[in-house]
């Protein structure tokens, strides 16, 4: 679909039901931010290019927003394809974007060894195969898509340390993939898929203020539907009343039990505070609980019991 001239927004849907989106920006140079999983160029960004007339090898640059196997996982396809690009992606994340392993051992299953919480050593096939890249951002960089038209890189850490967006100033326009979330993602169809997965919470939490400063009409993400004015701030304020509801409920719960909570306890209060995430996605919880954990640890509230296994935490 295209949002604006030149500007592209290519849908497909994820296995678990949610939207899943890349962004193509047409001008003298092109350029596409995300690659989807593993099949999604063949089955979804290269069919689109091919509707609007470009070929795959007139791709100039491709952006990776953060490591998530639904947004970098066809990578490799797109340097078979497109050899002529080259691949970027935030500099602190470049180790987990070129290789899926280091992708579930540094992400997914970071916490296995002392929470025995992860999500298995079995690599999806929807995280595609190592490929390498080709240039790292930090942020505040300009990519010129024609002579009259860039676009501003921005650091909006939180999801992940290197995570990546786009401003552009031409249609006051932001493309943030998975930088805020709301109290959580949705399917397609309007229902709940999944918790909110960010982890840094005060990075997360700097990024919410710095985007709530840009001139901003329009925002356009990885998952969430396309917002523009009061619904963009609403999604502002959900976002950040989420964190605060969170903080609160972990501080509750610990409140009550003396002898300490465990992450997969407190887990489970997440989940009594936000009903509507789906049970069968419990895991992802303990990557914004286990933020906040290490955050108001850092702040003398709770401490940390390591003495118990798994190790639990407690009221200060």
């Amino acid at each position: 679909m295209e949002l604006y001239s030149g500007v592209h927004q290519i849908r497909s849907l994820y296995t678990d039901g949610r939207s899943l989106f890349q962004y193509l920006f047409v001008g003298a140079r092109t350029v596409l931010v995300d690659s989807g999983v593993a099949e999604t160029p063949e089955k979804s960004i290269f069919p689109y290019m091919e509707q609007i007339g470009l070929r795959p090898d007139r791709l100039s640059l491709l952006i990776t927003s953060h490591p998530d196997l639904d947004h970098q996982g066809g990578n490799s396809s797109i340097r078979v394809n497109a050899p002529g690009a080259l691949l970027a992606c935030g500099e602190a994340d470049r180790l987990m974007v070129e290789d899926p392993k280091r992708l579930y051992s540094d992400r997914y299953n970071f916490l296995h060894e002392d929470h025995r919480v992860g999500f298995g050593n079995e690599i999806s096939p929807d995280a595609g195969r190592p490929c390498r890249v080709d240039i790292s951002f930090r942020g505040g960089e300009q990519i010129a898509i024609d002579s009259d038209w860039h676009l501003e890189v921005l650091h909006v850490p939180g999801h992940s340390h290197g995570h990546l967006a786009l401003y552009d100033a031409a249609h006051k326009s932001a493309y943030v993939s998975d930088a805020i979330h709301g109290h959580g993602c949705p399917k397609a169809d309007g229902r709940m898929g999944i918790p909110v997965t960010y982890f840094y919470i005060d990075l997360y939490l700097s990024t919410l203020t710095f985007l709530e400063r840009l001139p901003l009409e329009h925002l356009h993400t990885g998952h969430w539907p396309s917002m523009e004015g009061e619904e963009i701030r609403d999604f502002f304020s959900d976002s950040r009343n989420t964190v605060e509801r969170l903080d609160r409920k972990i501080l509750g719960s610990l409140k009550k039990f003396h002898t300490g909570m465990t992450l997969n306890e407190l887990m489970g209060a997440a989940m009594e505070e936000f009903p509507e995430w789906p049970a069968d996605t419990r895991v992802l919880t303990s990557f914004p609980v286990k933020g906040h954990l290490d955050r108001l640890e850092a702040t003398g509230r709770i401490r940390l019991d390591q003495g118990s296994s798994p190790p639990r935490w407690r009221f200060a």
